[in-house]
């Protein structure tokens, strides 16, 4: 069982209630489908906690140095998660913190269509020292990208380059920057949703914030909701077909590969290593973020739109090697 360094405030927040379900009736923890192993499914409950509500989870970052599993919400949530495991697999989470994304320079949370926190990943979070992580969060309906300390006060906002800053490149509001990572060599990597206005079809961009970007295929249907740098040029890509409840939910893993040294403009290939179809008797629910746990162990969540009908799923695997 993980036993990371917490606060003394976890005693005052309420337990989470997580409850372990199957991920599908044929299959249990330890089992495989694809490219990835089942090692734990949790359904989460929604509820109001300091103000906010414990709902529409949108991305996650693994403190390693701390043991915290940072997960932010789309009205601008940030909280502070412990995983637990038994035996290896995720059995439980415990609630540790819960506060505000702040506007920059302000001690005031952000509000209405500023809220809608999208992807998120991680600095400082395994040099060994505790409580220096920070938290480079992107934005959808008004575009931008903050850099945040772990108790949600925003240190900097990162300046956009072209076409990403303007609203009227994306296709819509709620298609914008969906998703990020921090690459060691190449710095903060982001894609939209969907692709661009007027882009090359069949293809989307991933952007380093200098203003260069790589061309890579596009799926049709699907949404990029999540990215996962792990290194070397490796890039996890999460990819969603989701509608409603009411119509089918499939979920994409890929990998891409983003050599050093590649020109301004190539294009990448992808490779898929599992593609996940609720009409096969998955669990599902509207996936959007993923993190790296330790070695190529990974927690996935799904947005609930904190509604009723849908659930809110927290998902730890395995990506293991084709046979």
């Amino acid at each position: 069982m993980l036993m990371p360094h917490v606060s003394a405030a976890a005693d005052a927040l309420p337990a989470v209630g997580a409850k372990p379900v199957e991920f599908a009736a044929n299959l249990r923890n330890g089992d495989r489908i694809g490219n990835i192993r089942i090692l734990g499914l949790l359904q989460l409950p929604s509820f109001s906690v300091n103000n906010l509500r414990f709902a529409e989870f949108s991305d996650l970052a693994w403190d390693d140095d701390d043991g915290v599993l940072y997960a932010e919400s789309d009205q601008g949530g940030l909280f502070w998660l412990q995983p637990v495991f038994t035996n290896s697999y995720l059995t439980d989470v415990k609630l540790i913190k819960a506060q505000p994304l702040r506007e920059l320079g302000k001690d005031k949370a952000v509000r209405w269509t500023r809220t809608d926190a999208e992807g998120m990943d991680i600095v400082n979070a395994r040099n060994g020292r505790k409580n220096d992580a920070e938290l480079v969060i992107s934005f959808e309906r008004e575009p931008r990208m903050l850099r945040y300390r772990t108790d949600g006060t925003a240190i900097r906002q990162y300046a956009l380059p072209k076409p990403l800053d303007a609203i009227k490149n994306y296709h819509g509001a709620n298609k914008a920057l969906e998703a990020v990572c921090i690459d060691p060599d190449r710095g903060v990597l982001t894609v939209a949703e969907q692709p661009l206005r007027g882009e090359r079809p069949g293809y989307t961009r991933i952007f380093d914030l200098q203003g260069k970007s790589w061309y890579f295929p596009a799926t049709k249907n699907n949404g990029i909701v999540a990215l996962e740098c792990l290194g070397h040029g490796d890039i996890l890509v999460l990819e969603r077909d989701y509608l409603s409840i009411l119509v089918h939910t499939i979920i994409t893993l890929k990998k891409i590969h983003l050599p050093a040294g590649l020109p301004d403009g190539a294009t990448l290939s992808a490779e898929t290593l599992v593609r996940l179809d609720d009409s096969n008797g998955l669990r599902l629910d509207n996936f959007e973020g993923l993190t790296r746990h330790r070695g190529n162990r990974y927690f996935m969540i799904s947005d609930n739109n904190d509604n009723f009908l849908q659930r809110t799923l927290l998902l730890y695997f395995e990506i293991v090697d084709a046979k």
